[in-house]
């Protein structure tokens, strides 16, 4: 497994520094540059799938990665197991995935059962992989 460190930016004090902008992150097979972020709150999953999209804006497919947060409280990374084995079984909360291409960036969510709403956050990193 690739050791991740985290480094500051020129001015920044890697110890009291608190926004993630202020980080370039680096590992044996990349380094990385937070260039995006962003939360959406309260988002209805209403259907059995559930895409919302991010028109990134950037002039490659970047790297990214997602963390949601369900009404119960528990937050989960993307591709989990599915949700709904591990927690509050009778909202029906299903699991979410991350695609991206070119232009776009793709948050989806599946529902087992009954809707509910969801908070995710986001980030896209400078360097593709």
């Amino acid at each position: 497994m690739a050791q991740i460190m985290a480094v500051s930016k020129a001015t920044k004090n890697v110890l009291t520094a608190t926004n993630p902008n202020d980080f370039i992150f680096h590992s044996s097979y990349n380094t990385f540059k937070i260039v995006a972020q962003g939360i959406y709150t309260n988002q209805s999953v209403n259907a059995s799938t559930k895409t919302f999209t991010l028109t990134h804006g950037l002039s490659y497919t970047p790297t990214f990665y997602a963390f949601a947060k369900f009404p119960d409280g528990k937050a989960t990374v993307p591709n989990s197991s599915d949700y709904t084995t591990k927690y509050n079984v009778s909202t029906g909360y299903g699991n979410f995935s991350l695609e991206a291409d070119a232009t776009t960036v793709y948050f989806i969510f599946t529902r087992n059962s009954a809707t509910y709403s969801v908070d995710f956050k986001y980030y896209l990193f400078e360097s593709p992989l």
